[in-house]
């Protein structure tokens, strides 16, 4: 990114009430200075965001590397997570869509994938953080009341505090039954961090077998989630709200298509951020304005302000948001267009794709309003036009993001030419290594060095980075 924009790193939420207005000039002028170099490096229409918001993504590219698609996608996932389930938007009668997402983050090691998703999960880690101590202390005085009543034989002596729960937002290790539980005690709803998706994927078949995912795909629907165990009674959440957001190697994508994923309709639920010509970026000695974070901060907060009553069974009811009639109208008009893609396609992957994407086009417009009232360029009394165009923007590049990665999980896998034993030698070679290196590990499985020389010439699987230095491609 060029040196040459300029940013006003002192703009104050706070001070402005969260305007976009004191920014909006130097922001379209930021816009002009960068929209070239953004063609040249990803397509991630970053523009669909509150202008306040496009700042902030603008600040942490130039300062602290962070690609674009990255840290706008990671955006997203902490806004979905901050809003639970306190709003639903109403397509018609009867019809209506979470914020839930389910975002996968691609690129090979080293390129950045990690921290922006780090970055825009910080006010979620700092709110747990905040509840986590509130929990302890509840829970000490707990404790302390039942030590107290046990020593004195008087159960009457006071009022006996209710036993506390801590009503975490993020989730990152954890077991299927332990997951549901944490749910149950924050129904608002929950996100799930994965900062090596493949992990998350790769344990659906650990505790319950071929159960999992099944879970996981109902789970995205928004279906109640029952649950009978041996001990603590049964569990049901009939309005779940957990989303999901991860990285992950673009080698990993062929264990994603396994167990039937690509046919179930799991991945057809993944939104992929996966730009070209990602490349390792190098060191920098520029810093990020404190007042940046700030400015995410408030946003965040003020999503996490949100409340939603509670029917008689202490479950939320999400407030409701309809569309202007001029947004459900153009809605509609983009749904025929994907219905006719549909309908055309001989391809039923590309069906499940297409009709996926129509519900994320009214969840990401439920999440932009939002976040456009957490900047106060939104009343939130319905989502616009505007808005509407921005989520179908934001839906056009995923469509483009998970095509490339159908291409690479439908093509033949360069390594099954070889046998098992080349498999596991690729599969134990770091990601990036000297010839040196290589021949180390080549030797502990017994492949002879002229052979592995050989073998790392081949283009399918590694990128010669420089001299004796090699990339490996999956």
């Amino acid at each position: 990114m060029t040196d040459h924009l300029k940013i006003n790193p002192h703009f104050d939420f706070e001070k402005s009430n969260i305007t976009a207005s004191a920014i909006k000039d130097e922001v379209a002028a930021i816009l002009n200075q960068v929209n070239e170099i953004q063609d040249e490096l990803n397509p991630f229409p970053y523009d669909v965001f509150p202008e306040a918001i496009q700042q902030i993504i603008i600040n942490t590219n130039q300062n602290l590397n962070f690609p674009i698609d990255f840290i706008g996608a990671s955006m997203l996932f902490a806004a979905s997570v901050a809003i639970g389930n306190t709003y639903r938007v109403e397509i018609k009668k009867g019809f209506l869509e979470s914020a839930v997402l389910y975002i996968a983050i691609v690129a090979r090691a080293g390129t950045n994938k990690s921290h922006p998703l780090s970055f825009a999960l910080e006010p979620v880690f700092e709110h747990d953080k905040h509840t986590y101590s509130i929990y302890e202390q509840k829970k000490k005085e707990y404790d302390d009341y039942q030590k107290l009543s046990r020593k004195s034989g008087n159960d009457e002596q006071s009022e006996e505090p209710e036993k506390p729960f801590w009503r975490k937002l993020l989730v990152s290790d954890y077991t299927p039954e332990a997951l549901v539980e944490v749910h149950s005690f924050n129904k608002r709803g929950i996100g799930v961090y994965a900062d090596e998706l493949a992990a998350w994927f790769k344990n659906f078949n650990r505790y319950n077998r071929g159960s999992e995912a099944e879970s996981w795909l109902s789970a995205w629907n928004n279906k109640p989630i029952t649950i009978d165990r041996k001990t603590g009674g049964p569990v049901y959440i009939p309005m779940p709200f957990i989303s999901v957001a991860g990285t992950i190697q673009t080698g990993l994508l062929f264990d994603l298509a396994k167990d039937n994923r690509t046919h179930n309709g799991f991945i057809d639920r993944i939104l992929f951020v996966f730009p070209d010509n990602i490349q390792k970026p190098c060191w920098t000695d520029t810093e990020i304005d404190p007042q940046i974070k700030k400015n995410w901060n408030s946003v965040i907060s003020y999503l996490l302000s949100l409340t939603a009553p509670e029917d008689e069974t202490y479950n939320p009811v999400p407030s409701v948001i309809n569309f202007s009639i001029e947004a459900k109208e153009y809605l509609f008009s983009w749904q025929s267009s994907i219905t006719n893609l549909c309908n055309d396609s001989d391809n039923d992957l590309l069906s499940g794709i297409y009709s996926k994407l129509e519900m994320y086009a009214a969840r990401l417009a439920l999440i932009l309003e939002l976040l456009k009232w957490a900047c106060g360029e939104s009343d939130k009394d319905h989502i616009s036009l505007d808005t509407v165009k921005s989520a179908v923007k934001l839906v056009e590049y995923f469509k483009s993001s998970i095509l490339k990665v159908y291409s690479i999980i439908s093509s033949v896998n360069p390594l099954d030419k070889f046998s098992q034993k080349w498999q596991n030698l690729y599969y134990d070679l770091p990601d990036s290594f000297s010839t040196a290196d290589g021949l180390l590990k080549a030797n502990q499985h017994m492949i002879p060095a002229r052979t592995f020389k050989t073998f790392i010439t081949n283009k399918e699987l590694f990128l010669k980075k420089s001299q004796g230095i090699y990339e490996k491609l999956f």
